[in-house]
């Protein structure tokens, strides 16, 4: 039997730069369906988190220019 995915939306500011996210949780791990940054799509194929705050944080990272995907 699947289990159930967890979704939510996320969107801040950092640096000046506007974000938007679907986190996704699913067994306990966290993952990023969708990033737009600035209106651009930006792809995190590995971006796979622990807990929501490393997530966001790293939504944010990413947002400034101080994580690559």
């Amino acid at each position: 039997m699947p289990t159930e995915t967890e979704q939510e939306n996320v969107f801040g500011t950092a640096d000046g730069s506007t974000y938007s996210a679907v986190l996704s949780n699913a067994g306990g791990r966290l993952t990023v369906h969708s990033l737009l940054i600035d209106g651009h799509n930006v792809p995190v194929p590995h971006g796979e988190w622990t807990t929501r705050e490393e997530a966001v944080k790293a939504l944010q990272d990413y947002a400034k220019g101080d994580r690559q995907p």
